[in-house]
């Protein structure tokens, strides 16, 4: 039976070493004069008695705001020994002889985690190793950091709050992690969850209270409030914002939403001293313009036209070149003709139209300065014909031309061009079928035809089509009257008395209901059935 030494358990303290040595050499002696040297080396199993017991690490290891966690590398301190984590930041390291060690998880990108004390004291034990959770380093906060903004800026919003959630995650006392906290603020806006944006605002204003970004959050919680309706809330944020950091460049713009939300409120006393203070307390305010501009509009919807001409005139003094100077100039003109002094509105348009070609009032201005020249007797209708011409020609999409038509033919009419006014009336009806001028279209074509060209039986049958039309129209009973004396002219008397008997029953609020039975009487009827 052959001595297999191989089996020997390789647990044997150190102290039988010697012992061991002088037992296999006394054995390879005696074998060297009883058997010949090849049977020796047939049969004999050679020991390394060097050999120490071993055991094994298991653990894991986690990158910071990851979800995979594959590629760390774990050194066993003193030897050559190695682990490398899975996808699940798992490892297992076999073969670490008995002692005391200190572990280094490493891996590019992010800080080394050191686990000292680690101890394997027997041959097979299995020692679990506390988790650990590697942070990224300032190079790689940057990048992910650069990353959330990119998908940020190419509007992958729920992306950028995935990445910019991970790097807080990873570190939330790095250098990137409040900013990052409110870009995912910024970026539920951007997606109308209200809700989520303030939350997030809010966590910036909690956890960070000392970071530099917390005024702005305080800002676009605000502003978020006020989109839910939550003026009350939306108020809080900005008086703090103003009373606490009145040197942050956003105090100025929580000053002008102040205003904004005064006005939502209906409160327009507090919205115009609000707006003041822009002006008083923050002459550098992006919003000094608007804020001015607001203040004369609430005076200019509440009919105060000479308190907004002279915000209108202070904002087109000062800050002319701004998109609510031009505005501005436009609704000077319109306070103007409000007030019926539509000489000046006249001036004020004209000025509207030669300061501010590209504004966004540019084709209100051409036709309100129209309608002042079509009433005022310093124009000839010739002028105001040219300019509601031009209105069509120059600006073809504009919701004006309609109204331009309509009125080339009242135009035509006041000239005494009858024919050509009717002509004009019915090409506004052929292109413009739902206007909402269109039934005074058709109150204008009868009109024609019976005062212009004293054509009663086409005045009959246009009067005649309006009141079809328009049953409950405004001019409907008046529709009625003319039709009668239309009746009368065309020598059908008993007719007439039918439409005046309509008049007087059918319209009792009608202009024309006393010359109604007037008429009616006139024609030796007393009463209508």
């Amino acid at each position: 039976m052959k001595n297999n030494l191989s089996m020997i358990n390789y647990g044997v303290i150190k102290n039988m070493k010697r012992t061991l040595l002088q037992l296999v050499g006394r054995v390879l002696l005696a074998a060297l004069f009883v058997f010949p040297m090849a049977s020796i080396h047939a049969d004999t199993t050679f020991v390394n008695v060097d050999l120490v017991p071993t055991g094994t690490l298991t653990g894991t290891v986690l990158l910071s705001g990851q979800s995979t966690h594959n590629g760390i590398i774990i050194y066993v301190s003193g030897t050559n020994i190695v682990g490398a984590s899975d996808v699940s930041g798992n490892y297992t390291i076999v073969g670490v002889p008995y002692g005391t060690y200190t572990l280094t998880a490493t891996k590019a990108g992010y800080l080394d985690e050191i686990i000292p004390g680690v101890t394997v004291t027997s041959a097979g034990q299995v020692v679990t190793v506390a988790t650990k959770t590697l942070s990224p380093n300032a190079d790689t906060e940057t990048r992910m950091f650069g990353d959330a903004l990119r998908q940020y800026s190419y509007n992958d919003y729920s992306g950028a709050i995935v990445s910019l959630r991970a790097l807080i995650t990873a570190n939330p006392s790095g250098q990137y992690a409040a900013a990052a906290q409110y870009r995912v603020g910024l970026a539920f806006s951007q997606l109308n969850e209200n809700d989520s944006a303030i939350a997030a605002m809010t966590d910036l204003i909690t956890t960070y209270p000392s970071d530099s970004l917390v005024p702005d959050a305080y800002y676009w919680r605000g502003v978020y409030k006020d989109n839910k309706l939550d003026h009350s809330g939306a108020l809080a944020d900005f008086q703090f914002i103003i009373a606490n950091y009145s040197s942050s460049p956003i105090a100025s713009r929580a000053q002008y939403r102040l205003g904004r939300v005064y006005e939502a409120l209906n409160d327009y006393t507090q919205a115009i001293n609000a707006y003041h203070n822009v002006e008083s307390n923050f002459p550098s305010s992006p919003d000094i313009a608007a804020a001015i501009y607001n203040v004369a509009w609430i005076y200019y919807t509440h009919d105060v036209y000479d308190s907004a001409i002279i915000e209108y005139n202070k904002l087109l003094t000062n800050y002319s070149t701004t998109d609510e100077a031009a505005k501005a100039s436009y609704y000077k003109g319109m306070s103007y003709y409000n007030q019926e002094n539509l000489t000046q509105a006249v001036t004020e348009f004209n000025s509207s139209i030669t300061n501010y070609p590209a504004g966004s009032k540019i084709v209100d201005a051409w036709y309100y300065r129209t309608l002042c020249k079509y009433d005022l007797e310093s124009y000839t209708y010739l002028d105001a014909k040219a300019d509601f011409q031009s209105i069509i020609t120059n600006f073809p999409s504009s919701d004006r031309v309609a109204h331009s038509r309509y009125y080339l033919g009242s135009c035509e009419y006041a000239l005494g061009n009858t024919a050509t006014a009717i002509s004009l009336y019915q090409d506004f009806l052929a292109s413009e079928p739902n206007n909402d001028w269109v039934p005074n279209a058709y109150y204008k074509i009868a009109s024609a035809y019976y005062f212009g060209a004293n054509d009663y039986t086409n005045a009959l049958n246009a009067y005649t089509t309006y009141y079809n039309l328009y049953p409950d129209g405004k001019q409907a009973g008046e529709a009625h009257y003319w039709a009668g004396r239309c009746q009368e002219r065309l020598g059908f008397d008993a007719l007439a008395v039918d439409e005046y008997c309509i008049v007087i029953t059918s319209y009792p609020n009608c202009s024309k209901v006393a010359d109604a039975i007037s008429r009616r009487d006139g024609l030796g009827v007393t009463t209508c059935p």
